[in-house]
């Protein structure tokens, strides 16, 4: 089987992290793919991260300064998309258009409607589309999902709620945070950036959504000097929100957050159950990435070192070799696998499209709601009957 040959687009911030997970692969003896091209118009940030991938890979990236460019050299057959959220849309359709299978990384696109149309590009086109959704793929993640949903080790589910209050603002003056403060560029705040690992491993613990009400509020109007595209402005993305989520099951789940708000602070996740409760031990935005520990009704307490090695020693060689390839638990160097596996199999990836785009629906139902004022259905904002709040992004984006 021929090595995958993989460009990387986008150069910035979270593509260090791919970078990792790629030398992660490499370094375990994985042959499946290549990287052949780094891609970001800062020419200086790809040829770094050309540089990086060349220490463990051995061959050099070429660098290109365009999508277009890199489509046109024809020296890559598939693309890891890192690029801002409100370009996600344009350059994955461009790669897909083509002829490069794509993985975008979270959110899948700047709103509902853009993310159906990657999909729809990638299906006329006949490529693979995954979503670059690295939390589920953990084994801390899979582990406490199996324990809840499996095994149910703290019974049945009954209530589930998120707090992360703090006073932290953004840092405006960093590149990495210009496009975050601004609607446009980002679609919304960390309802849809961080919160997109929430909205996926929410659906992934707890089933199909119904309905949700939120409300939430944009204290921090400070200027954004000089922002891509629309340059200097005025922060709008929310800082501050309460959403209250129902599944179809008729679980309720609580989620809580400000960076705007003074006193103590407070960051945690607790799952109830009928049987006990199990604690997120890390940010709750990123459920079970730092592990669970099960609190139980008859007072015994079962570690996340416990629940985990349970897992492991439940799962088959296959199904191991499948969700860890190579004994890689990380969880970029996982997607990045699947992604590239998928592709020289013919199999689907774990996370296509269409879960990209119900992690996205969650999130922008927490949107629709705060606008209109009320509880929203998810359907109806998946099938783009409720669009207030997402409208104004596809005008301005043309969608």
């Amino acid at each position: 089987m021929e090595a995958i040959k993989l460009a990387l687009v986008g150069c910035g911030g979270i593509s260090a992290a791919h970078v990792k997970g790629y030398g992660d692969l490499f370094r375990r003896g994985c042959e499946e793919f290549v990287v052949t091209a780094c891609c970001d118009p800062n020419v200086e940030s790809a040829e770094t991260r050309a540089a990086e991938i060349a220490e463990v890979q051995g061959s050099q990236p070429a660098v290109f300064p365009s999508v277009e460019a890199l489509v046109e050299a024809g020296v890559a057959e598939a693309a890891d998309v890192c690029v801002p959220h409100c370009f996600h849309h344009t350059v994955a359709t461009t790669l897909l258009k083509g002829g490069l299978h794509a993985m975008v990384e979270k959110p899948m696109g700047l709103t509902v409607k853009a993310t159906k149309r990657i999909i729809e590009v990638a299906d006329r086109n006949d490529r693979v589309l995954a979503y670059g959704e690295n939390i589920r793929r953990y084994l801390t993640a899979r582990s406490c999902e199996w324990a809840i949903n499996s095994q149910h080790l703290i019974g049945d589910m009954r209530l589930v709620t998120l707090n992360s209050i703090n006073t932290q603002p953004f840092n405006y003056d960093s590149p990495a945070f210009k496009w975050r403060g601004v609607k446009v560029l980002t679609g919304g705040g960390m309802i849809m950036d961080s919160g997109a690992h929430l909205a996926d491993m929410a659906q992934v613990l707890f089933g199909e959504v119904d309905e949700i009400y939120c409300t939430m509020q944009a204290y921090d109007n400070r200027p954004v000097p000089a922002a891509p595209v629309v340059g200097t402005c005025t922060a709008d993305v929310e800082d501050t929100w309460h959403a209250v989520i129902r599944f179809k099951s008729g679980l309720h789940m609580t989620w809580t957050y400000s960076r705007s708000l003074y006193g103590e602070r407070q960051v945690f996740a607790h799952y109830y159950g009928s049987e006990g409760m199990m604690k997120d031990l890390g940010f709750p935005f990123h459920p079970f990435q730092g592990g669970g520990v099960a609190h139980l009704a008859d007072g015994s307490v079962v570690s996340s070192e416990q629940i985990q090695l349970d897992y492991l020693m439940d799962l088959a060689d296959a199904q191991r070799a499948q969700l860890f390839p190579y004994g890689s638990t990380d969880g970029f160097a996982v997607e990045v696998w699947d992604f590239v596996n998928a592709i020289a199999t013919g199999r689907k990836p774990e996370m296509d499209g269409t879960d990209g785009l119900r992690a996205k629906t969650l999130s922008e139902c927490c949107y629709e709601s705060a606008v209109a004022g009320a509880p929203v259905k998810y359907d109806d904002v998946l099938e783009g009957r409720v669009d207030a709040y997402q409208r104004p992004i596809d005008e301005y984006w043309q969608i």
